[in-house]
């Protein structure tokens, strides 16, 4: 299921995470608010969140050279 995972830190400086439906309602959120945002985000990723880059915050300028290393590179046959 395709959704929105929304991190934000609280008054008291902790952090928690949400899983929102397309319309904004929250589907899924954090059980608990953690001191660190590798803790949470640790915890969202055990509930399924996968980091998944996006180019448009990177500056315009660098669009065009962006090296997608994530992604897979085409197949090529073994030289012989």
């Amino acid at each position: 299921m395709n959704c929105i995972w929304r991190f934000y830190s609280t008054a008291d400086q902790r952090w928690r995470w949400q899983r929102l439906a397309f319309d904004g309602s929250v589907v899924e959120q954090s059980a608990s608010a953690y001191k660190h945002y590798e803790g949470c985000l640790a915890n969202a990723c055990e509930r399924g969140y996968v980091f998944l880059p996006s180019l448009s915050t990177k500056p315009e300028g660098t669009l065009h050279k962006t090296k997608r290393s994530y992604l897979p590179g085409p197949k090529t046959k073994p030289a012989r």
